[in-house]
């Protein structure tokens, strides 16, 4: 992958999917916070299960960053880069997905990749 910034051998790398099954017209909303204490967060992926009447936002430290949006940012399948340069956060990540479908479940994977830049 071309990722501008690129990582230095000491940051820290993340990939950290999460699943869950979606009824219709429910909502999830997963929150990802740093491991160190006083870090920042390097986030040039984002990608997350593409379904067909689905909602996608991303917020990073509060900041609404993409969406209310019809497709993710990238499809879990494809995982490319998605925000050229990438995006930075400090305290925390909060990815929400709407199945706006009536009654149909569907699973959704949400897959955030990037680094904790590295406090050493």
């Amino acid at each position: 992958m071309n990722v501008v910034p690129q990582p230095k051998a000491d940051d820290i790398p993340f990939n950290d999917p999460i699943s869950r099954q979606l009824n219709g017209g429910q909502k999830l909303i997963i929150t990802f916070d740093p491991t160190q204490r006083v870090t920042e967060f390097v986030l040039p992926v984002l990608a997350i299960s593409k379904h067909p009447q689905s909602s996608y936002e991303v917020w990073l430290d509060g900041q609404q960053v993409y969406g209310p949006a019809p497709i993710p940012p990238t499809d879990i399948d494809d995982l490319t880069v998605t925000f050229l340069p990438a995006q930075r956060f400090e305290a925390s990540m909060k990815v929400i997905v709407r199945n706006l479908s009536d009654n149909t479940p569907r699973s959704y994977s949400v897959q955030p990749v990037g680094w904790e830049v590295s406090s050493a």
